[in-house]
């Protein structure tokens, strides 16, 4: 695809990412009604396909190809080994990779995998594939392509998140470089590691800014939707009350905690890069720098194009400009 155009739907907000060549040329972000998704879920598929029609016709996206990030909600990922051998044969053995995770028919699922390395253990073991796997219920997706077909879209390209970053790590170049990429958004805070641009385990941790919300909502007597905004606006200064620097600290001592456990396991980092609503929290932002032991680098790291494209906000369209880069 020549065009693109990325869609991350967030609990809180759809993020946008467009992409003309090999390049994100445009950026943007709009708010979700209240509840309209859910832990993932989308409540209304009438409402959403009304709202990204609405987007559009605002926006003018008259790019028509469009690829999204599949809440990890929909999805199982997972990395493990299975015996190498043909297309077919490996596209076979996948479910079986899943069968702590999928009890129902896996007839239900669509699965599949980047083969990340071929091991040869010069044993007389035979060899195997060193795979990134993903398996999905085959309603999930035909609805949300049903949905994009409606709102006027044709989706070509469903991945996960952690698939969205691989796509963005791998323009860097630098397969030497252990990565860790750590997304702040509202309901969990997710620390991906890398090696290079091998997708190699995350960590979650299942509160995000929805807790300052409620923090926000009822210091200032108002509904944790409106708190959002306070938040994001830093509305009297929200983000700097005692108990949102309380939330602060637990976050960053959780994120410090994986980091240790990654080490502790052989893995190591130079940097984190981050992105998600939080990377604009300062207060928060000021915590982490202070709490943990390697320094948090601009998400805009990732984007020759940030050089260019100073009003992209690349920090919270980073998993779109992945997907729509796939």
């Amino acid at each position: 695809m020549k065009h693109c155009i990325g869609f991350d739907i967030g609990n809180h907000a759809v993020h946008v990412a467009i992409r003309k060549g090999d390049s994100i040329v445009r950026g943007l972000t709009a708010r979700l009604a209240q509840d309209l998704v859910k832990n993932g879920a989308i409540t209304s598929h009438e409402v959403m396909t009304d709202f990204l029609k609405e987007l559009r016709r605002k926006e003018s996206l008259n790019v028509r190809d469009a690829a999204l990030v599949l809440p990890a909600a929909h999805c199982y990922c997972r990395r493990f080994y299975v015996a190498a051998n043909t297309r077919d044969q490996l596209m076979f053995n996948l479910p079986y990779g899943f069968k702590d995770f999928i009890t129902d028919d896996k007839s239900n699922y669509f699965f599949d995998c980047a083969v990340l390395n071929a091991v040869h253990y010069g044993d007389g073991r035979p060899p195997e594939f060193d795979v990134l796997a993903v398996a999905a219920r085959k309603e999930t997706i035909e609805d949300y392509i049903a949905l994009f077909r409606k709102a006027g879209f044709k989706l070509k390209t469903i991945i996960p998140e952690e698939f969205a970053y691989v796509n963005l790590l791998r323009r860097m170049g630098d397969e030497a470089h252990h990565h860790g990429i750590l997304d702040i958004g509202h309901n969990a805070v997710k620390l991906f590691f890398y090696n290079g641009s091998l997708f190699d385990s995350v960590r979650v941790i299942d509160y995000g800014l929805g807790a300052l919300d409620e923090v926000i909502s009822e210091r200032f007597g108002v509904d944790t939707f409106v708190a959002g905004s306070y938040r994001e606006n830093d509305f009297n200064g929200a983000n700097y009350l005692e108990k949102c620097r309380a939330i602060y600290g637990a976050m960053a001592l959780e994120v410090l905690k994986a980091i240790n456990f990654y080490r502790f396991n052989g893995g190591t980092l130079q940097h984190l890069h981050c992105c998600g609503g939080g990377s604009h929290n300062s207060a928060l932002m000021e915590t982490l720098r202070t709490t943990l032991p390697i320094p948090l680098s601009d998400m805009g790291e990732l984007f020759p194009e940030s050089k260019t494209k100073g009003a992209i906000d690349f920090p919270l369209i980073a998993s779109a400009a992945g997907a729509a880069l796939q």
